[in-house]
């Protein structure tokens, strides 16, 4: 007889509450007009562009989103307006930066004034909208749009939590989520501080006693939070059960950290390739380049695993049809950083790792693949959604429709990436740092740093021209004079305008 193991007890309950849901709600979706196309944002979270084989990294991560990309609009040159969840997915959502959402703290809401600014809202009179993620500080800023979202899915849908708290404070999904967040899986702590989950680790370190610290957060975040094959395929399988037309913002963990490669995937990149040694920055803590380099490695490994799940995802979709009639966008909030000291996300670098993030559109029924090269933004994606939709632009969207769908490339416009994680959301804006980018040329900004720092604390500036030097070694600020002259100077008016506390901009 064959055993039916635990894991396959878990594979199977993580698959119930996601098709129970999805089965109910999304028959339902849009008006029923097959005329316009439905729109499928997927976003992959902590998804950097530079550990892409797509965009040109040398290991061979992602071949089933370069199958994809032989099909879609490719943009090489796409950043993140913010260095986290929640700062990356307001700006993607809202068309604005977050020196005007306000979402600028790791548990930030858009501020009470602009709030109803969102795609969901602008897309409303036209799309039926269905909405999940399984990142809470997205699911914070979901749960406030909710009054525009016509179906926003628990984001316990694909997960073992769901059996212990689905009905818990189902009338206020953002306390149960922080409460979640704060005591029952507290990331920094490597045990979930809850009565219930406390007396299973007590059992549970009888077992895990000689495992290391971040060993045991993966245990945890793999069995209580998620099982990516079962996300992808329920999404697959479900999908198609769409009524047109309807806007999907399905927002995936993964790649995001703890880095949960398995079975085939813990063999890859076991070939000593060691990317170039950047110098150690002076603000974020320090992490040996040894380190960084097996963390990357894992992270490389989980994204070729990540890669295959959306590949089986979008076979789905092939399969379905359901491609003839949609817009596919794959994008992510931010990026992972594997450089200078500083690992991860969401502390004060602004790097490329940590902003550039991967853009593919497919457009109903598209067969091949255009490449756009200029300067783009996360804040771009809603007045392109509104542009394919024939709706217009408000003139509080901080964004411009992409080329290929009607926007024209104009390499002297500005745009923006920024981390102010530290600031009031009601405040000045400081301490800040902001990548600006004008054509090749990229200016970052730190300001209001202090401690040992001091020369971060008045304003410290750093040009680099990344045609010439993507990977940020050559700092020009000296060497350019007029250059930096210029571009300074629209930093700062831009800055200037922004800053301010939140009641001084109230018009913006």
């Amino acid at each position: 007889m064959n055993r039916f193991g635990r894991r396959d007890f878990l594979k199977l309950i993580t698959t119930i509450p996601a098709g129970m849901v999805l089965s109910k709600m999304l028959p339902h979706l849009g008006t029923s007009n097959p005329a316009l196309p439905n729109i499928i944002v997927v976003v992959l979270d902590a998804l950097t562009a530079r550990n892409m084989s797509l965009y040109g990294y040398p290991r061979r991560t992602t071949p089933h989103i370069e199958r994809f990309a032989s099909r879609a609009d490719v943009y090489h040159a796409h950043h993140s307006a913010g260095t986290f969840t929640s700062s990356g997915v307001a700006s993607l959502l809202t068309g604005t930066y977050p020196w005007s959402h306000r979402v600028i703290n790791l548990k930030g809401l858009i501020a009470r004034d602009r709030y109803k600014r969102n795609i969901f809202n602008l897309l409303h009179p036209l799309y039926g909208s269905v909405a999940f993620t399984q990142n809470y500080f997205a699911d914070y800023l979901l749960s406030q749009m909710g009054a525009d979202i016509e179906h926003h899915l628990p984001i316990s849908s694909w997960s073992e939590f769901e059996l212990y708290a689905a009905d818990v404070a189902h009338k206020d999904r953002s306390m149960k989520f922080r409460a979640y967040d704060d005591f029952l899986y507290a990331m920094d702590t490597p045990t979930p501080a809850s009565l219930l989950f406390g007396t299973i680790n007590k059992h549970k370190k009888i077992v895990f006693s000689q495992k290391k610290k971040e060993d045991r957060l993966q245990y945890y975040a793999y069995e209580l939070f998620y099982n990516l094959d079962s996300v992808f395929s329920g999404l697959a399988s479900q999908i198609t059960d769409l009524e047109s037309p309807a806007f999907c913002y399905f927002h995936l963990y993964p790649p995001h950290g703890p880095y949960l490669p398995e079975g085939e995937f813990l063999d890859l990149f076991q070939d000593g390739w060691q990317p170039i040694e950047k110098p150690i920055h002076p603000l974020p803590y320090v992490e040996s380049y040894e380190s960084l380099n097996r963390k990357r490695t894992q992270y490389d490994q989980y994204l070729a695993m990540t890669d295959a799940a959306f590949g089986r995802f979008l076979d789905g979709m092939d399969r379905a049809g359901l491609l003839k009639n949609s817009y596919l966008l794959l994008t992510s909030d931010h990026g992972e950083s594997f450089e200078r000291g500083y690992f991860e996300h969401a502390g004060p670098m602004v790097y490329e790792p940590s902003v550039h993030v991967p853009l593919l559109i497919s457009a109903p029924g598209q067969t091949t693949r255009r490449d756009f090269y200029s300067v783009t933004n996360s804040v771009d994606l809603l007045p392109t959604l509104l542009k394919i939709s024939d709706l217009e632009t408000p003139d509080w969207s901080e964004g411009l429709v992409l080329p290929g769908f009607g926007g024209e490339v104009d390499n002297t416009r500005l745009t923006f990436s920024m981390d102010a994680k530290n600031a009031s959301a009601f405040g000045y804006l400081t301490p800040i740092t902001i990548a600006m980018y004008e054509g090749n040329y990229k200016l970052i900004y730190y300001q209001g740093y202090g401690g040992e720092n001091a020369r971060y604390h008045k304003g410290l500036f750093e040009l680099y021209n990344l045609k010439d030097d993507p990977e940020e070694m050559q700092d020009l600020i000296d060497d350019e004079a007029d250059i930096s002259k210029r571009l300074k100077e629209r930093l700062l008016a831009a800055y200037n305008a922004a800053s301010a506390p939140l009641n001084q901009i109230k018009g913006s």
